[in-house]
């Protein structure tokens, strides 16, 4: 046989082996090539996978989902709009317990090692094998940067292995503290907040700058479970999570034993903090949010870090809605009490099938019937259990609101249970208020309830607030509450500029987001007079004109307008005639201004909407927003210029670029610096000594006018001083309710504004009301508003525009006690005697349009519209 020349020469030793052990020598090469094989093929994966993996530049101008925030004209912070609550926090500021907390709990030789901390990988993997879910976690800091920036959350070994990778090239490229920063602003801590300063301001209400020992090992606990070791989620867990946090820190040489015992002994004491959790705002950031997402979109309202400046004054916006809310709730006990709609004995009597309750309806009481003896253990437990299913939503906090059940009442007190087994007591003394609401019927103004079982029956379903915990009784002090069904709106501005300082548009938010600011379209009645008197000193009208308060009756027609009061003063001057807001003498001066004018004249102060084309126009029929109202207000106040109501001065990026710039305010003149000095000191007038009396309360020089509608459906007033206007609307949704008897401008809506001016002007100097150069004061005698030539007694200083004073002398007659001027020094501001706001009242019936309509005066009427009609 020939030898096979071409096999290589073989060393002996290994043919002797082989020729021993052939089968072992076999598989030994076999591993061998396998084993090579397969780890040329994991260098392979390992290349593929490294020339895969997301580019780590992301990392160096990160992209966070960061909130819009919303400042107010001080800088301070009001609300954000976000789907992920994050502020973010350079490395540099964080305080060292906070980073320590977290490395003691998360990854203790963070400092020493280069992305892998391999002795937890290998502990990790073997319990995983035995396992086989691969669930445990052995990620350092940097591994869980690479995931939460570059990778998704899965579980599964090809992301494993991308996250280690990834890791290493990390630390390669970052700092160690570059990496923390990125993790700190990254993670997420539980309740909406991603990353340390997030978690700092809603758990302490604080900056992470200020975290204490105790508070930085709760937070830094957080991240690997936040649904379970949150303390808004388990107090004891969290508890349990924070000390461990700082067992670790004692092990690892950051704290002493003495501290880790005194902050293992305090409890967690939270301050949650959360800009939406405040209500006080929320019609005007919604406002700001439409804009805004008008502007810019979804994403970037939600996601793109902008920073929004308004022109809110945040401390005006809290008094404003704090106002309303006081406004409507003292509205609401003057109505009286809303009888409860659900009775729990009633409920188990339905489920029982037994007739529980008989009605007497003489005396409008419930009375519970006595129930078989065979079914009263079954109806009490019945009762209990509903009891507690009712009222398990309670928390038990001084001022809070609670549902409670009538368990039994008396003339003096009722007993009502809370659930959980607490209980307390409503007493008769404190609810004198609550009388029953008769909707059928004009309200009961003034009257008092004199029997709590006119109002409660057992088993009653109602609202109370917690008051006190009385000692003597073993129970809580409660008062009943119910909520407003009557809403309304405060809207201010500054009027020099238009700048809107605060807004309200309701009671509550929560329950409605209609805005009633300037959404709701309502009749303003007597508060729109002010517009048909500016025209008419633009049409040879002064202050000391004479004006006919006598009755009027048209032909053809079955209107019959008059004043509420059914008074007369025959002749009136100018301004007692909106001081006293006189429905006669304004109906006759659109008679001779013209219906065409007055429209005309509100559409240039801003009043665009529904004008009747009557003349009640005069008398405040049109429908109008409470903002349209305060523009119109606002161009008295600040010498005759109409400004657009602005919400927002500017919009900056994430990165401080300004992106939107509010344009300069136009001021558009549409009247006379001298017209408007003229109304304003005529509406100093209506606060001083007509219907507005209520409004001297703040204490400074102010103007404004009441407003009330027919059947007192909807109440207003609308006031100012140099720098600052308030409006205000009262009334129901539903505008065919009645707020009830008596219930005007002057009492349902002044003492609102009140409220809100003495807060919102408490920082604000006094300033007079400037008189324009081309004024004029003459001295002159009230009633005929002539000059006085004789220093009469009666004759007092009265402003003019320059060229309209009177130059004929008063010739006294003796005839003055009709249209004498009421003393601007009586009166009392809190208690007006005679509320003339009562003459705001619409007449009933169809009043002539332009052009219709002749009005003749009736037997005994003591005169007719008068000379100064006829020149126009």
């Amino acid at each position: 046989m020939q030898p096979r020349s071409n096999l290589p020469i073989r060393p002996a030793f290994l043919v002797r082996f082989e020729g021993q052990h052939p089968l072992l020598t076999r598989r030994t090469v076999q591993v061998v090539y396998a084993g090579l094989l397969l780890g040329f093929g994991l260098l392979l994966f390992l290349w593929y996978l490294t020339f895969n993996l997301p580019d780590l530049t992301h990392l160096e101008k990160p992209q966070y989902d960061l909130p819009t925030r919303v400042y107010d004209l001080n800088g301070e912070l009001v609300t954000e709009f976000y789907v992920k609550r994050r502020v973010l926090i350079p490395f540099e500021e964080v305080p060292p317990v906070v980073v320590q907390a977290l490395l003691a709990i998360e990854d203790s030789r963070f400092y020493y090692h280069y992305g892998i901390d391999f002795i937890r990988v290998g502990q990790a993997f073997l319990v995983d094998l035995i396992k086989m879910d691969f669930a445990q976690g052995a990620s350092t800091l940097t591994q869980q940067t690479a995931k939460m920036f570059l990778l998704s959350s899965e579980k599964k070994i090809i992301r494993k292995i991308k996250e280690l990778l990834l890791a290493v090239q990390i630390e390669s490229r970052f700092t160690k503290n570059e990496i923390l920063e990125l993790y700190l602003n990254k993670t997420y801590f539980g309740h909406g907040a991603y990353g340390i300063e997030a978690a700092a301001q809603v758990y302490f209400s604080k900056s992470a700058r200020q975290l204490d020992l105790k508070e930085a090992a709760l937070l830094a606990g957080l991240p690997q479970a936040p649904s379970r070791w949150a303390p808004t989620a388990s107090m004891e867990n969290a508890t349990k999570r924070r000390n461990l946090v700082l067992l670790m820190m004692e092990n690892e040489g950051y704290i002493t034993e003495d501290q880790m015992k005194e902050a293992i002994a305090q409890p967690i004491e939270l301050k949650l903090s959360s800009a939406e959790d405040s209500n006080e705002a929320s019609y005007y950031m919604e406002y700001v949010r439409r804009m805004v997402l008008d502007l810019y979109g979804m994403d970037q309202l939600y996601k793109g870090g902008l920073k929004v400046y308004t022109h809110m004054d945040l401390k005006m916006q809290i008094a404003a809605q704090q106002s309303l809310k006081h406004g409507l709730l003292a509205l609401d006990q003057r109505q009286g009490y809303r009888r409860s709609t659900q009775n729990l004995w009633q409920t188990v009597g339905e489920k029982t099938k037994l007739d529980l309750y008989q009605w007497d309806k003489t005396n409008k009481r419930g009375h519970l019937l006595k129930a078989p003896k065979e079914d009263k253990e079954k109806l009490e437990q019945t009762f209990n259990s509903t009891v507690e299913k009712t009222t398990s939503s309670n928390q038990f906090v001084l001022g809070g609101k609670l549902k409670g059940v009538v368990r039994s009442v008396s003339n003096s007190k009722a007993l009502v249970e809370l659930g959980a087994g607490k209980k307390g007591w409503v007493h008769l003394e404190g609810h004198r208020w609550a009388r029953p609401v008769d909707f059928e019927h004009a309200y009961a103004w003034g009257s008092q309830l004199k029997d709590l079982r006119d109002i409660l029956l057992q088993g009653d379903v109602i609202e109370v607030v917690l008051e006190d915990y009385i000692i003597n009784e073993d129970g809580f002090a409660l008062s009943l509450y119910q909520r407003p069904e009557a809403n309304g709106g405060l809207f201010v501005t500054d009027p020099r500029n238009g700048e809107v300082r605060a807004m309200s548009g309701g009671f509550d938010f929560a329950d409605s987001e209609y805005n009633r600011a300037i959404q709701a379209k309502r009749q303003p009645g007597s508060a729109f007079k002010p517009i048909v008197y500016s025209l008419a000193l633009d049409n040879s009208f002064t202050r000391a004109s004479i004006l006919d308060d006598t009755p009027l009756v048209f032909k053809d027609t079955q209107w019959r307008p008059g004043n509420y009061s059914k008074s007369y003063k025959g002749k009136i001057s100018f301004k007692n005639a909106l001081a006293q807001s006189k429905n006669i003498p304004t109906i006759r001066l659109v008679m001779a201004l013209g219906i065409d004018k007055v429209i005309e004249q509100a559409n240039k102060l801003g009043l665009t909407g529904e004008l009747p084309n009557d003349l009640t126009i005069g008398l405040g029929t049109a429908s109008v927003t409470l903002k349209d109202l305060s523009s119109a207000y606002g161009i008295f106040a600040n010498g005759g210029y109409l400004f657009e109501p602005g919400f927002v001065s500017r919009i900056e990026d994430q990165d401080g670029k300004v992106i939107y710039q509010e344009p300069k305010p136009k001021a558009n003149p549409v009247m006379s610096p001298e017209t408007a000095f003229l109304m304003t000191a005529t509406l100093q007038d209506v606060v001083n000594f007509g219907s507005g009396i209520r409004a001297r309360a703040i204490g400074r020089p102010a103007a404004g006018k009441t407003g009330t509608t027919n059947n007192y459906t909807d109440a207003w007033f609308m006031g100012y001083i140099p720098q600052l206007l308030a409006g205000v609307y009262v009334g129901f949704d539903d505008n065919q309710k009645t707020l009830g008897a008596q219930e005007t401008g002057s009492q349902a809506a002044t003492p609102i504004w009140v409220e809100f001016m003495k807060q919102a002007t408490e920082s604000l100097p006094v300033l007079p009301f400037e008189q324009p150069k081309g004024i004029e004061m003459v001295r002159i005698v009230p009633e005929s508003g002539l000059k006085d030539c004789d220093d009469s007694q009666r004759a007092r200083f009265e402003y003019f525009k320059a060229g309209t004073e009177p130059t004929e002398c008063h010739q006294d007659t003796g005839d003055y006690s009709d249209y004498a001027s009421p003393d601007p020094d009586g009166g009392d501001p809190e208690a007006p005697q005679g509320d003339p706001e009562a003459n705001d009242q619409v007449p009933s019936g169809e009043a002539p349009s332009a052009g219709t309509g002749e009005p003749v005066s009736p037997q005994g009427s003591g005169g007719s519209a008068g000379d100064n009609y006829e020149e126009l």
